[in-house]
């Protein structure tokens, strides 16, 4: 009798997805911040569930921070380095939103050789596109929190 799966299946099912990457940023965020649907090298979607707590009034417009969480998340998970911070940003937001709508962010790093990175992250509810924004990431060395202490010990022992 023959096996259930054919020699092709089985080199499919074995075959390791080599742009799929591992998650090594923001491992502890929130998250009502969105979920990952997608993470290879240079690139991430994420995906926002708006709800009722994202609210600014009784119609149910969302808070446009709620939107530029989930940018930076999906901005920070393209570089996907633990010691990567946002530090700036150029947005628009060009539509307002209501509870309930389901947010897909895009971003895609458009250069991966430098300490500063350069992030474009696009929203879309459906097809129509509601956020365009470029942010700007610095990567260190360290998390940037012991850089901190780091110059705060030597400033005791000086």
């Amino acid at each position: 009798m023959e096996d259930e799966f054919s020699k092709e299946d089985e080199d499919f099912l074995n075959k390791l997805d080599y742009d799929t990457v591992v998650q090594k940023a923001c491992q502890e965020i929130d998250v009502n911040n969105g979920s990952i649907k997608e993470l290879k090298q240079g690139s991430a979607i994420v995906f926002l569930e708006t709800s009722r707590k994202m609210a600014l009034d009784k119609s149910g417009l969302i808070h446009s921070g709620n939107l530029y969480s989930s940018a930076a998340y999906a901005a920070l998970l393209s570089v996907n380095n633990p010691n990567a911070i946002v530090i700036g940003a150029e947005v628009k937001f060009l539509a307002p939103l209501e509870v309930g709508n389901e947010v897909i962010f895009k971003a895609q790093t458009l250069q991966e050789d430098t300490k500063k990175r350069e992030v474009k992250v696009e929203g879309f509810v459906l097809d129509i596109k509601i956020f365009d924004a470029m942010f700007y990431i610095a990567v260190f060395e360290k998390h940037v929190l012991s850089l901190h202490i780091a110059k705060e010990m030597d400033k005791k022992k000086g």
